[in-house]
C-alpha cells in the first residue's frame, strides 16, 4: 500500500502519454518532471471545546481502502461522501477544514479545496469548478474539454485509482456539485452547504447537521480569541456576550477578534454595546467579515413572498413559528407552506421535533441573530405593504383566538368562519397550549390592531383572551390597556373585557377593584340578568376576591351559587374553574370530603376537555386535599405527575407551587429531607420571579420540617423571616398561620406561657376570615398551652371547639390527635375514670387513635404522627 502511494505521489514520465477511454483522449497526470500532488487546504481555525461531530468525521474519513488497480472501479465501488449542513455562521467550514487537516495523511494523492461561492450572489459554475480541479491534477488548459460532461468524465478517470480528498466548501445546490464528484473507492468528498443536499443515485453518509455549540463550548470559543484570564475575570459579562451572540460561532469569532484587538477594554463595555438588540448586528463585524454579509445573499435569494413573510414574522415577539404563521400571510395555503420549506432549505430556519417542543404540525425556530437581521429587512419594505401584512396577521390572530375561546365560551362559535381556521381545526394542540405559546403575539395583535384603527378587532381578541388568564402571564398594570378598548359597546364583549380586568386585579393583589368592576347587586340578580352565563362567570371572580380578602364564608356562598348556575347552563369549562376553587373553600371551611368530590369532578371535566394545564392544576389541588384527609400516599403521585406536566408546559409558577405542595406531602410521609429539597426548588423558582408571597409560604412550610429534625433555632429564624415578609406584604392570614407555628415552637421549647399570645392571634384572625380548619389547629395548640399552664377549663374549651370542626368533616386523624390531648388533660386533673371512658370510646370509633399511642401535643409535630 505504501509502495502504491509512492508511485501515485509522483511519476517520472518522459513523454506525454494518452489514455483512451471511449472516444475521449485524456492526458495522463504527469510531465517530464516529477508531478506534485495538490495540497490546497487553507489554514484551519482552531476549534474550541468538545467536538464530538469532528470525532465521528475523522473515523469515517480515515477508513480509506487502497486502490485496487490502475483501472476504473467496478460499479459497486463508491467514493466516500459526507455533507455538513447548517445555518449561516455555525462553523461548517471550520469543522470541515479541521477534519480535512487531521486526515490528510490518509490521502497521499492530494487534497483539493474549492470554494463554490454558495453564499454569494453568483455561485461558481460546475464548468469553472471542474476546470480548477483538472488544473490541480496538472491537466493543461489546452487539454481541458469544453463541456461539463467531458470535464466530469476526465476528472473521474484521473482520480479512479487515487486516494484523493476533495473539500467542496459553500456548495449551492445538488446540480452544482454532482459533476464534481469522483467515483474512485479511495477518494473522499467533504461538502459544506447551508442546504441539506440530496445527491441523486449516489450513496452517501447521512448528512451531518452542524449544531450550535453549548454554553461551555461557546464560552471556550470566546476565550480562544479574548483570552482565558480575561474571560475568567469577567465571567458574568462573558456569559452575557455569549447569550447576545446566541452561541453562534461566527458572531463569537467577530466579537472575540474585536476584544483581542483592544486588550485593555473591559468585557462589560462589549456587553453594553451588544445589549441593544436593534443595533447588535452593527457591531458583529470585524475587518472584512460581518454577520450581515454572511446572511444577505441567502435572504436576497428567497422568493419575494418568502422574503416579506419571513421579515414580517421576525418582527413579532420571540417564539417558535409554525406553518400556520406562513399560511396566514400568503395568498393561499400552498404558497405559505412553500415559504416555510424554502427557509428550512437555505438554513435560515430550523425544524423542531417533539423533544424540542415541536408537534406533528411543522414547527420552526429562528436563531435570534437571524431574526434580528430579518426584522431589519422588514423596515425596508414600503409602508403600505407592511400595513397590509400586519392587518392580515392581526385578523388571523383574531380568528384563531376566538376559535380557541369558543371551546370555553360556546357562544363565540358563531363569531368565526370555519374556513378561516381550517389549519387549527386539525391541530393536535389544545386551546390553552396554543394561547400560552402565542400569548405575547396575541398582546402584540391587540396593540397593533388599535394602532391600525381596528378597535373592534382589538376588543374581540381581548374578549377571547379573557378566557385564558390562567394560561398566560400579564405584565403588571397592563390589563387596562389590553382589555379596555375605546368605543366598544357590545354587551357581551364589554362583559368579557371587564372580567379580564378584574382577574388581572386579583393577580396583582387588588381584590377591592374586582368589586367595583363586577358589581353583582342582590343575590337574586341572576333571575333578572339578561346574560346568565356572564353573571355566573362574574360571580366566580367575585368569590375569588372574597377568598383573597380572607372572607371564606362569603367566598364559599358565592362560589356555590356560581357552580349551580354554570351547571344549569351547561358551561363545562367555567364549571371546572369554579369547582376547583369551591373545593379549596370547602376544605378551608372544614369539609375536606366535599372538597375531594368537587375537585375530582373538576378533574374529570379537564380530562374530557384534554387540557393538560387544567389537569395538572387540578391534580395539584386534589393532592392538597388528600393531604388534609391524611392520604399522602395517594397525593404524592398526583403531585409528581402535575409537576412533570408543568415542566413540560414551561409553566414555572405552577411548577413552583407544585414543588411546595409536594414538600408538604413528603413531610407527612416522614421524608423530611425530600421535603426540604422540594422547598428549595420552589424557593429558587419563586425568588427568581419576584413572587414574595410564595417565598414567604415556602419559609412557613420549612418551620415544622426543621423543628421535626431537631433544628429548633433554624425553625425560629425561618419563622421570623416569614412573618417579616408577610407583614411587609400586609397579608394577615399568613402572619396568623406563621404565628400559630411560632406558638407551637414555644410549646416544643417548654415555654407555654410564651405560646399563648401568638396562638390567640392566630385563633382571632382565622375566626374573622372563616378559615375553620386553620382556626381549629390554632385552638388545639392553644388548648395544649393552657393545659401546660394548668388552665384546664380554658384548655377544654379550645379542645371542644377544635373537635367540633374536625367532627363536622372527615378529619379522623385530627380528631384522634385532639382526643389524646383531652385525655391527657383529664388525667392531669385527676379525672381518670372519665379519661378511661373516653379512651375506650374513641379507640372503638376511630382506628387512627390507637396508632397515636402516647401522643403529646406539646411535643409532637402538628399534622405528623
Amino acid at each position: 500500500m505504501a509502495e502504491q502511494g509512492s508511485i501515485a505521489a509522483g511519476r517520472d514520465i518522459t513523454n506525454a502519454v494518452a489514455v483512451h477511454v471511449g472516444q475521449m483522449v485524456v492526458p495522463a497526470w504527469g510531465s517530464a518532471s516529477r508531478a506534485l500532488p495538490p495540497r490546497q487546504l487553507p489554514p484551519r481555525e482552531t476549534l474550541a471545546g468538545e467536538t464530538p461531530t469532528l470525532v465521528g468525521l475523522l473515523a469515517y474519513l480515515r477508513d480509506v481502502p487502497p486502490p485496487s488497480n490502475r483501472t476504473l472501479p467496478s460499479s459497486g465501488n463508491q467514493s466516500k461522501l459526507v455533507v455538513l449542513h447548517g445555518q449561516p455562521g455555525v462553523g461548517k467550514t471550520t469543522l470541515a477544514l479541521n477534519a480535512a487537516h487531521e486526515v490528510k495523511d490518509a490521502y497521499p494523492d492530494g487534497q483539493i479545496y474549492l470554494d463554490l461561492h454558495g453564499d454569494k450572489a453568483t455561485p461558481r459554475s460546475s464548468a469553472d469548478a471542474l476546470s480548477h480541479m483538472l488544473r490541480s491534477l496538472h491537466v493543461a488548459r489546452e487539454d481541458t474539454p469544453d463541456s461539463v460532461d467531458e470535464r466530469s468524465a476526465m476528472f473521474r478517470t484521473l482520480t479512479a485509482d487515487q486516494r484523493l480528498l476533495v473539500l467542496l466548501d459553500n456548495a449551492h445546490s445538488t446540480d452544482q456539485i454532482e459533476p464534481l464528484l469522483p467515483t474512485g473507492a479511495g477518494c473522499s468528498v467533504l461538502i459544506t452547504s447551508r442546504r441539506m443536499l440530496s445527491l441523486n443515485n449516489i450513496t452517501q453518509r447521512e448528512p451531518v447537521l452542524v449544531r450550535l455549540p453549548n454554553d461551555q463550548n461557546a464560552l471556550a470559543m470566546l476565550s480562544l480569541y479574548a483570552g482565558q484570564e480575561r474571560i475568567a475575570a469577567e465571567m458574568a459579562a462573558a456569559m452575557d456576550i455569549v447569550r447576545f451572540c446566541g452561541n453562534l460561532p461566527l458572531a463569537l469569532r467577530l466579537v472575540g477578534s474585536k476584544l483581542k484587538q483592544r486588550p485593555g477594554a473591559s468585557l462589560g463595555r462589549m456587553r453594553w454595546i451588544l445589549e441593544d438588540e436593534g443595533r447588535r448586528l452593527d457591531h458583529l463585524q470585524f475587518e472584512n467579515r460581518s454577520l450581515t454579509a454572511c446572511l444577505i445573499f441567502s435572504f436576497q435569494g428567497l422568493t419575494p413572498n418568502t422574503r416579506s413573510s419571513f421579515a414580517m414574522l421576525a418582527t413579532l415577539p420571540k417564539g417558535r413559528l409554525a406553518d400556520w404563521h406562513f399560511t396566514q400571510l400568503a395568498a393561499n395555503r400552498g404558497v405559505g407552506l412553500a415559504a416555510g420549506d424554502e427557509l428550512v432549505e437555505v438554513a435560515m430556519m430550523e425544524t423542531m421535533d417533539a423533544e424540542e417542543g415541536g408537534d406533528t404540525e411543522s414547527s420552526y425556530r429562528i436563531h435570534d441573530l437571524i431574526r434580528v437581521f430579518a426584522a431589519r429587512q422588514y423596515e425596508e419594505l414600503p409602508p403600505e405593504e407592511r400595513n397590509t401584512m400586519e392587518e392580515r396577521l392581526v385578523r388571523a390572530y383574531r380568528d384563531a383566538v376566538v376559535y380557541w375561546a369558543a371551546q370555553r365560551a360556546p357562544e363565540l362559535r358563531v363569531e368565526v368562519e370555519p374556513e378561516r381556521v381550517l389549519d387549527l381545526r386539525h391541530s393536535p394542540t389544545t386551546a390553552g397550549e396554543w394561547v400560552a405559546a402565542e400569548q405575547d403575539r396575541l398582546l402584540w395583535a391587540i396593540d397593533r390592531a388599535r394602532n391600525l384603527g381596528l378597535n373592534t378587532v382589538a376588543a374581540e381578541i381581548g374578549e377571547a383572551l379573557s378566557y385564558f388568564l390562567d394560561d398566560i402571564t400579564l405584565y403588571p398594570g397592563s390589563a387596562d390597556w389590553h382589555f379596555d378598548v375605546p368605543g366598544e359597546t357590545r354587551s357581551r364583549v364589554l362583559a368579557g373585557l371587564r372580567r379580564a380586568r378584574a382577574r388581572a386585579a386579583l393577580t396583582e393583589g387588588n381584590p377591592d377593584r374586582v368589586f367595583s368592576l363586577l358589581a353583582l347587586g342582590s343575590d337574586d340578580a341572576v333571575e333578572s340578568s339578561r346574560d346568565r352565563a356572564a353573571w355566573a362567570r362574574d360571580t366566580m371572580v367575585v368569590a375569588r376576591a372574597h377568598a383573597v380578602k380572607g372572607d371564606y364564608r362569603t367566598a364559599l356562598d358565592r362560589m356555590t351559587i356560581a357552580v349551580d348556575q354554570l351547571r344549569v347552563l351547561g358551561d363545562s369549562w367555567h364549571t371546572l374553574g369554579s369547582l376547583e376553587l369551591l373545593g379549596e373553600l370547602q376544605r378551608w371551611r372544614g369539609k375536606p370530603e366535599l372538597a375531594e368530590q368537587s375537585q375530582r369532578e373538576a378533574l374529570r371535566i379537564a380530562e374530557q376537555a384534554g387540557d393538560l394545564r387544567a389537569q395538572a392544576r387540578l391534580r395539584r389541588t386534589l393532592a392538597e386535599t388528600l393531604g388534609y384527609l391524611r392520604r399522602p400516599a395517594e397525593a404524592a403521585p398526583l403531585l409528581e405527575s402535575a409537576r412533570d406536566n408543568f415542566r413540560l408546559l414551561g409553566d414555572r409558577r405552577w411548577e413552583g407551587a407544585t414543588e411546595y405542595a409536594l414538600g408538604k406531602i413528603y413531610r407527612l410521609l416522614g421524608e423530611r429531607q425530600k421535603a426540604l429539597d422540594c422547598y428549595s426548588r420552589a424557593e429558587g423558582i419563586f425568588g427568581s420571579m419576584g413572587e414574595r408571597l410564595w417565598v414567604g409560604r415556602v419559609n412557613n412550610a420549612r418551620i415544622r420540617v426543621l423543628a421535626g429534625m431537631g433544628q429548633l433555632d433554624d425553625a425560629v429564624a425561618t419563622a421570623r423571616e416569614a412573618i417579616a415578609l408577610f407583614e411587609q406584604l400586609g397579608n394577615e392570614m399568613w402572619v396568623a398561620h406563621t404565628q400559630r407555628d411560632v406558638g407551637w415552637l414555644h410549646l416544643r421549647a417548654g415555654r407555654p406561657q410564651d405560646a399563648e399570645a401568638p396562638l390567640t392571634h392566630a385563633v382571632d384572625v382565622c375566626a374573622v376570615a372563616g378559615d375553620a380548619y386553620a382556626g381549629a389547629m390554632a385552638r388545639h395548640l392553644r388548648g395544649v398551652a393552657y393545659r401546660e399552664l394548668s388552665r384546664c377549663l380554658e384548655a377544654h374549651a379550645d379542645f371542644d371547639a377544635a373537635m367540633e370542626v374536625y367532627r363536622s368533616g372527615s378529619y379522623e386523624w385530627n380528631e384522634a390527635a385532639v382526643a389524646h390531648d383531652v385525655i391527657r388533660t383529664l388525667r392531669a386533673e385527676g379525672r381518670t375514670e372519665e379519661a378511661d371512658v373516653m379512651e375506650r370510646a374513641i379507640s372503638a370509633a376511630n382506628p387512627i387513635f390507637d396508632r397515636m399511642h402516647g401522643r403529646d401535643g406539646a411535643v409532637a409535630v402538628p399534622d405528623e404522627d
